[in-house]
């Protein structure tokens, strides 16, 4: 990677830190309705965190399969966005929603 990819990274992960604090909220969420307000609560923190993905994928042309993957795994152990596995599933299937197709990205 190159110094702007790894500044462009720290920029995504500052975009997708927020939303993974919150979506541990939603652990505590004690019913279908509660957990509904909490999704709706965090959607525009959610789409900021999708954009940014896409985005950071977009602006890489030049990128293939195998980069996005090191660019996935990077995020899935960065301290700033993991602490349990819960956490790992949430980026994981944001990240899947947001690449879906993009240079044969598949869930």
């Amino acid at each position: 990677m190159m110094e702007d990819d790894v500044m462009e990274i720290e920029q995504l992960i500052a975009t997708l830190a927020p939303l993974m604090s919150m979506e541990r909220e939603a652990e505590n969420c004690q019913s279908n309705e509660e957990y509904r307000a909490f999704r709706r609560r965090v959607e525009d923190i959610n789409q900021d965190a999708l954009d940014g993905l896409r985005q950071f994928i977009d602006d890489r042309p030049d990128w293939g399969h195998t980069d996005m993957q090191s660019v996935y795994y990077f995020l899935t152990k960065h301290p700033d966005l993991i602490y349990s596995r819960t956490d790992q599933g949430v980026l994981t299937a944001l990240i899947n929603e947001a690449w879906r197709g993009k240079r044969g990205w598949k869930a």
